[in-house]
């Protein structure tokens, strides 16, 4: 019998759900919707609207609720890469207790911890030395969501961590190099920044800055409703400059691709402007990247999440941050009905459903 699994994405605007099966030689997409969240402010009533509508969503297309692997992210969630000295594996996860003090901000008996041996035999001050991923989150957040979860009517099998997830469908779609790559979901609420080096995490961090925060500027500016904000911003994106041979000296020159009317010239503006603190940000986190690896520096950008749809967005970031930006579609490496799924469409959407599909690539072990 064929092994399923479900990677369910709950988020703030919409919950996502990857339907895939396990195969020896590889993976088949079996079912891939979405449902947006009405209103989704925080509170109770935001409760009750989300576990309706992962209720609605199993029931109108069948989900098999009892093969789902959740995640969870944003600030309740820290991963760190650290060094300790050698030791053997019964030994490590006691170590990590301990590290766990140092790197996790907040009390360890109020975190669920787990870790991942990445390179061992490194060479240390005092000694050999192997390279650990901590991953910490709070258990308050993860009771939150199981009890989500239960309202709608699904036990999930596992509970990973979003950026992980990201990474899983980032390492399955690529076959190149990964040093010096850096993973950017921008989400709805929250920017996820994950720098690899050596074929693994380095740093992963969120920003409290996402596609909702770009649309209230918007709104704010032009002095609009929230939808017609979004409308806009769908519709305007980013305007950006091309080359262009200009017809006297035969010379490279820049200018804008059209006239802007006031109002796309307006939402431009406010775009980049709502943007400049992330670019900030994962400048930083290149720059503390850079500092950290003897120079290295980041090479290429991959890009995700719902805000990678907006209009010329990989140009903008590309010239903001001075490396190449590149949409993932990662679903490169998944095999389907072409009927059910044409290729253009899984492209189109890949971006959006990279997390769940991430979550959907975990094996659920058979009881």
């Amino acid at each position: 019998m064929a092994k399923i699994s479900v990677g369910l994405e709950i988020g703030t605007a919409s919950v996502k759900a990857v339907e895939l099966i396990h195969k020896k030689n590889g993976y088949k997409l079996r079912k891939l919707v979405k449902a947006d969240i009405p209103s989704p402010e925080k509170g109770i009533e935001r409760e009750v609207r989300t576990v309706k509508v992962i209720r609605d969503l199993v029931h109108k297309y069948k989900i098999n609720t009892k093969r789902v692997v959740s995640g969870i992210g944003g600030e309740s969630v820290i991963v760190r890469r650290i060094r300790i000295p050698l030791m053997k594996e019964a030994e490590v996860e006691q170590a990590m207790r301990w590290q766990a003090e140092e790197y996790i901000p907040y009390p360890v008996d109020q975190v669920c911890l787990g870790f991942h041996v990445l390179d061992k035999g490194l060479r240390g001050e005092e000694g050999e030395e192997i390279s650990v991923m901590l991953v910490g989150a709070k258990k308050e957040t993860i009771d939150e969501r199981f009890g989500l979860l239960r309202k709608a009517g699904i036990s999930p099998q596992i509970m990973d961590v979003n950026t992980l997830a990201l990474f899983n469908i980032f390492q399955l779609s690529n076959s190149q190099p990964m040093d010096g790559i850096a993973l950017l979901e921008i989400g709805y609420n929250t920017t996820s920044i994950l720098l690899l080096d050596k074929s693994s995490p380095f740093l992963i961090r969120d920003i409290n800055l996402g596609g909702f925060h770009i649309t209230q500027a918007i709104a704010k500016e032009l002095n609009v409703s929230y939808k017609a904000a979004q409308e806009m911003k769908e519709k305007y994106g980013i305007m950006i400059a091309y080359a262009e041979k200009t017809s006297s000296n035969g010379e490279i020159g820049l200018r804008e691709t059209d006239e802007k009317a006031p109002k796309e010239s307006l939402v431009d503006r406010t775009v980049r402007k709502s943007m400049g603190h992330l670019v900030e940000e994962i400048l930083h986190s290149f720059e503390y990247y850079t500092s950290q690896r003897e120079g290295a520096r980041i090479k290429k950008v991959i890009l995700s999440g719902g805000s990678s749809c907006l209009k010329n967005i990989d140009k903008f970031l590309s010239e903001e941050l001075g490396v190449p930006v590149e949409i993932i579609n990662p679903f490169t490496r998944i095999s389907c009905d072409s009927t059910r799924f044409r290729p253009e469409h899984l492209a189109r959407v890949g971006p959006i459903f990279a997390v769940s599909l991430g979550l959907a690539l975990r094996r659920i072990r058979e009881i």
